[in-house]
């Protein structure tokens, strides 16, 4: 979900992929195998891309969730792993959620024991969402967002193994199946990854990446449904005593905008909105039936949007603002808003600044550019979020790409290895594997 935004569109992105002169002096060799594993296996890493990518897994769709998950399965139980998919309750309407977990066979003393993120659905699927190459680019659902993500976690997990590494090393994998659209309740969505968190050290997150930065904080997220009734009668009569339900629905969304835009780091989107004589959504809630006429005066609306935030007081008091507008109502209407938690902000620490140094030393040691912290207020959120009030995590550690959540999605491939040699140098040095640099 929600990878790095960008101005640049795929054939404006340039990148030098090589590592610098004099960068293998800094790797010890374990480190340089680690690197020449992942070059040399890029184009296998690409196929499994096109393979995740060609099933589609929209959140909603719970059999193509888990026809993903099957194929990454089969790869981490080729790599020892003991794997089970957590199946949630058919009322939730979700996929679930693939965990799977490692323990090394000589772990050194003070190692971290690693939880690595990702997640199997996409925002969108269908016809025009296959993987389509076209040399350096591949356009399809979830390349970037983030399938892209899951190839560069099993390979830099390949990588490892093939060198010998995995085996000294304890990781937990935990794939969700609804980060686009977590399932409810949160404790019972969330409870395999909250329960992982809990006995790991240190979180890796791969939502999409960027060449120079990282997420060590992230934006909260909070959804919240404006239901908006009127008095049904004739157009004729709209205005005085009677503005019915769409005018007031947009007086409510207009003084959200006029009052709450500007103050950093906040945002509100009226993502959904349906209104008439009539309406009936489906089972998702999403989709809505409509009817009505233009000469009869509208009785109902409703809105579906998102609120995000830096920190919990920021949500509470633009809540707070967002109800006493709803409260001022037009002649002849009224309005409700509710709100419903989803993603909790994640601010910065001290153990997630030192986090970002490890991977920045990391980067450049492989001859890349230096890695600096991501204003949160260019990320939206993620897994991360739920697992950071128990361990230290970072985030962008996946593919580098653009047009995710919308048709247009693509992905950089050339910058998968530098991605996959990024994460698995990082896992290495986190494990007390691989020979820190100071």
């Amino acid at each position: 979900m929600r990878t790095l935004f960008r101005r640049l569109g795929a054939p404006a992105l340039v990148l030098a992929l090589g590592a610098l002169p004099g960068a293998a002096q800094t790797l010890t060799r374990s480190e340089q195998q680690l690197r020449d594993w992942v070059k040399a296996h890029r184009e296998d890493q690409i196929q499994l891309l096109q393979r995740m990518v060609n099933i589609p897994s929209g959140t909603l769709n719970v059999a193509g969730v888990r026809a993903v998950g099957a194929v990454f399965k089969a790869e981490l139980d080729a790599l020892g792993f003991t794997t089970r998919w957590a199946d949630m309750p058919a009322a939730m309407h979700r996929g679930g959620h693939l965990v799977a977990e490692r323990m090394g066979k000589s772990t050194p003393p003070g190692s971290k024991r690693l939880l690595l993120l990702g997640h199997f659905d996409t925002v969108f699927e269908g016809e025009g969402q296959r993987f389509v190459r076209a040399d350096t680019i591949a356009r399809g659902a979830g390349t970037a967002d983030m399938k892209g993500g899951d190839a560069i976690l099993l390979y830099a997990l390949k990588a490892l193994a093939a060198t010998g590494q995995l085996d000294r090393m304890d990781v937990t994998v935990v794939i969700t199946g609804d980060e686009e659209s977590t399932g409810r309740p949160l404790d019972l969505a969330r409870k395999d990854l909250i329960d992982a968190s809990k006995r790991t050290d240190v979180a890796l997150s791969f939502e999409g990446g960027s060449r120079e930065f990282a997420s060590i904080s992230r934006r909260g997220s909070s959804n919240w449904i404006l239901r908006v009734t009127g008095r049904q009668a004739h157009s004729a009569g709209v205005f005085g005593n009677n503005y019915g339900a769409i005018y007031e629905t947009a007086r409510i969304l207009n003084e959200f905008r006029e009052r709450l835009v500007g103050e950093p780091g906040l945002t509100f989107n009226p993502g959904v909105i349906a209104g008439g004589t009539e309406l009936e959504a489906d089972t998702s809630g999403y989709t809505f039936t409509v009817s009505g006429k233009t000469n009869i005066i509208s009785p109902t609306t409703v809105v579906k949007g998102d609120l995000r935030f830096l920190t919990e007081e920021q949500k509470e008091k633009a809540r707070d603002a967002m109800r006493e507008i709803v409260e001022r109502n037009l002649p002849g209407s009224d309005a409700v808003i509710t709100f419903e938690n989803s993603y909790p902000a994640m601010p910065i620490t001290g153990a997630g600044e030192a986090l970002l140094a490890q991977y920045d030393a990391v980067s450049r040691a492989l001859g890349f550019p230096a890695v600096k912290a991501l204003d949160a207020r260019n990320r939206g959120a993620g897994d991360l979020s739920f697992v950071a009030p128990y361990i230290p995590g970072i985030d962008g550690l996946g593919a580098m790409g653009g047009g995710s959540h919308s048709p247009q999605e693509w992905v950089h491939l050339p910058t998968l290895e530098m991605q996959t040699a990024r994460a698995a140098l990082l896992m290495a040095r986190l494990t007390a594997v691989g020979k820190p640099i100071p």
